[in-house]
């Protein structure tokens, strides 16, 4: 494989063997899903405080240096 499986690969695995069949998932599926769902929630904490501090703190940075804009025509 090109790339490494990923947090959303597993997460889609464990969907898939949760929808097969008629019955509720096993309780190895929910821990699993709870495993992986801190694990998301903790990227996800990760990627917020990037967004509220440091693109703000980046976007104040080029203002001062008075780079010009990036721009697609």
């Amino acid at each position: 494989m090109n790339f490494p499986i990923r947090l959303n690969d597993k997460l889609a695995g464990v969907f898939d063997v949760a929808a097969s069949g008629n019955f509720t998932p096993s309780k190895q599926v929910k821990e699993v899903y709870n495993d992986l769902a801190t694990q998301i929630d903790a990227q996800l904490a990760k990627l917020n405080a990037i967004k509220q501090k440091d693109v703000p703190a980046f976007n104040e940075l080029i203002r001062q240096k008075a780079l010009p804009v990036i721009g697609v025509k």
